[in-house]
């Protein structure tokens, strides 16, 4: 067992932490990608349910978006 080091253990043998870091690191480019489109989908469905949808102001003499 002098051999033996940490670092030599089998794929089956990493923890979930590991294994999750190992994927992380190789794939980086593709989770920065992932989040950024993500991002962009969560602002697009903002902006479809935020107000009108023409970008008009309300016209005078009406109540626009009222709540009581």
């Amino acid at each position: 067992m002098t051999d033996d080091r940490h670092d030599a253990a089998s794929p089956a043998r990493h923890t979930r932490r590991q294994k999750l870091t190992t994927w992380y690191g190789r794939n980086a480019f593709w989770v920065v990608i992932g989040g950024f489109l993500l991002l962009v989908a969560v602002f697009y469905l903002i902006a479809l349910t935020n107000g009108t949808s023409a970008g008009e102001p309300c016209p005078t003499g009406k109540v626009c978006d009222f709540v009581r």
